[in-house]
């Protein structure tokens, strides 16, 4: 498995994600969000990491708003350019205190970051282009959700995704950080490793 492999994977569920349209986005995140937040590593933790979704992503505003109205602490990430790697930040608000960066989405304006240790967050909802039952996930390039999944071992990690982007195997390597369940419009895979 190599990263040729990754790469016509990601054009693969780019093409096939495009095609959703905002209601279809809309519709599926929603039966999406009604699964999580009925599984017992949800309701369990008291704080969660979760990524500001854009373009067709999975979209996890209204799951920031539900997560704050049942007294979650939400955590979102901030990119270091300089070292090349996501840093948690709790969550202010989510109309004054982001902005878009340069890769298009949004994240925490510089002055209104809030660090939180990695060792604090309970659960990490994750991002990715592919994945496979076993957990292993086909991200954007760059392994920055690795690195961060790798600093939080003691997180439940939980990735949410529409069912064509589920397949039977995806490329892996050894620095890839599999995710232990995957949230889909249809169901719960609880992954086996």
């Amino acid at each position: 498995m190599n990263t040729d492999e990754k790469k016509e994977l990601r054009k693969i569920v780019l093409k096939e994600r495009k095609k959703l349209n905002k209601d279809e986005v809309n519709s599926l995140s929603e039966k999406i969000i009604s699964y999580l937040i009925k599984m017992k590593e949800f309701k369990q933790s008291e704080t969660i990491m979760v990524y500001l979704s854009f373009k067709e992503e999975v979209d996890t505003f209204n799951l920031i708003y539900k997560m704050q109205e049942l007294g979650k602490k939400v955590v979102i990430t901030y990119t270091d350019k300089k070292e090349n790697i996501l840093i948690p930040c709790k969550l202010i608000d989510l109309e004054d205190s982001l902005e878009k960066n340069p890769f298009g989405y949004l994240e925490p304006k510089e002055e209104s970051i809030e660090k939180v240790s990695p060792s604090e967050i309970d659960l990490i909802i994750t991002p990715g282009l592919a994945f496979d039952k076993k957990g292993n996930r086909v991200g954007y390039g760059g392994g920055y959700y690795d690195k961060l999944l790798k600093s939080a071992p003691q997180a439940t990690k939980v990735a949410v995704s529409y069912d064509f982007q589920i397949f039977s195997e995806v490329p892996n390597e050894k620095f890839d950080i599999p995710v232990d369940y995957i949230v889909t419009p249809t169901r719960i895979i609880v992954c086996e490793r």
